[in-house]
Formats: C-alpha cells, sequence, structure tokens
C-alpha cells in the first residue's frame, strides 16, 4: 500500500475498489493511523464490526471514535505485554523469610495463603528492620 498519499479521497477510494486493509497492510503504526484519520464514524463502525472486534461504545462522538481507532489499531498491531517489574525480595523464598523470622524472634500471623503469608512476613521483618 502506498502510504506516501494518504488523504480522504484516497481512503474514500481505496475502500470502495478493495475494501478495509487486513492485518499486515501497514508497515508501521503511524501509516494505519494516517489512513483511518480521513475514514468517517460510519466506516469505522463498519470496518470494527467487519473485524468482529469489541469497543464500548460511548455517549461523546469524540471518544467512541476514539476508541473504534483504537480497537482496529490493536488488531494490526497488537499491544506487547508490560514486562512485570520483579519483586525486591524475589530472590528470598517463603522458607528463608520464616527461617529469618525466627532467628530475630519476628512474628506474624499465619493465614493458610503463602502469597498472604509471604506479604505479612515480609512486612514484619521490615518493620524489625532485618530487611531494607
Amino acid at each position: 500500500m502506498v502510504t506516501a498519499t494518504i488523504n480522504k479521497v484516497f481512503v474514500e477510494k481505496f475502500v470502495e475498489e478493495q475494501g478495509y486493509p487486513g492485518v499486515g497492510a501497514f508497515e508501521e503504526r503511524k501509516d494505519l493511523q494516517k489512513f483511518y484519520k480521513h475514514m468517517t464514524d460510519e466506516q469505522l463502525t463498519e470496518w470494527v464490526a467487519q473485524e468482529g472486534l469489541e469497543y464500548t461504545p460511548h455517549d461523546s462522538q469524540s471518544i467512541n471514535r476514539m476508541r473504534l481507532c483504537m480497537a482496529i489499531l490493536y488488531k494490526h498491531f497488537p499491544k506487547e505485554p508490560s514486562a512485570k517489574k520483579e519483586s525486591k525480595y524475589a530472590q528470598y523464598s517463603l522458607e528463608d523469610l520464616a527461617n529469618m523470622a525466627m532467628e530475630h524472634d519476628v512474628v506474624f500471623e499465619d493465614t493458610g495463603n503463602e502469597r498472604i503469608l509471604r506479604m505479612r512476613a515480609i512486612m514484619a521483618l521490615r518493620a524489625a528492620k532485618v530487611l531494607d
């Protein structure tokens, strides 16, 4: 697809002759954004329906348009999952934390849930200035 000549006339003619572009038709996000910038709300709604995409409609026309555009954008260029930041205390196992607590006479409540127990152990050890 030639992206240098994208304007309202080009978009209208392209959609009329070839339909809506499929995934992979655009090499870069900005090219897709330039393309749908010149579309009407009705065309965007039709494209979203044709792709089988979902979005949350809004009363505001501009917000609704943005949501339609984002649905199309994420279909063509999916978001990459964000890297989860590793915990400051990831190097300690629950057993290590429990041993530290016993060594330093730090007491915390056992809930039966390992994740909550781990959190309470860390909080108690931090309060006792055993951990930073």
